[in-house]
């Protein structure tokens, strides 16, 4: 038994805490690793972003807290995770040469990747195309932007 506490995370996706609830004092208006907005519910519906779970009866001590990638009340996608697939994207278009129906395919198969679903093997494999084709200096840029948002599963398929 126990329950979440709400988060606040900046529109990058760093997080201020993931108890701002429990922990008022660490609340800041503004990220202090990068300056954007920090906010504590789902742009969508309004929910609050789950943070840390606080187990009623237990202390778990050096717990470690990831942004969740959706929203658990609405299924949409935070703003850190739209972000880091419009910029791996733009990475993408900037240092590959792929057509418009490529670049299209890699922007369905990246969104794809962020979720565990019957899509993410294949959309694995043309991930791993498109980042050969786009050379070893993109591919590492890519992945450093993608990395926090990707599923479990995407990553296996993708790095092992």
């Amino acid at each position: 038994m126990g329950t979440y506490q709400i988060a606040q995370v900046c529109l990058n996706g760093h997080v201020t805490t993931s108890a701002a609830d429990r922990d008022p004092e660490k609340r800041e208006a503004f990220c202090s690793k990068c300056g954007e907005a920090t906010i504590m519910n789902c742009p969508s519906c309004s929910e609050f972003i789950r943070g840390e779970f606080k187990h009623d009866h237990a202390v778990v001590i050096g717990a470690f807290y990831k942004p969740p990638a959706f929203c658990h009340n609405c299924g949409k996608a935070f703003p850190w995770t739209e972000r880091k697939i419009a910029s791996a994207v733009e990475l993408v278009e900037v240092g590959a040469d792929l057509s418009p129906e490529e670049m299209q395919q890699f922007r369905s198969d990246l969104t794809e990747l962020t979720k565990d679903s019957p899509k993410t093997q294949v959309a694995s494999v043309r991930f791993k195309k498109v980042m050969g084709k786009a050379g070893k200096s993109i591919a590492s840029g890519v992945r450093d932007i993608v990395v926090d948002v990707l599923s479990e599963s995407a990553k296996k398929a993708i790095w092992g």
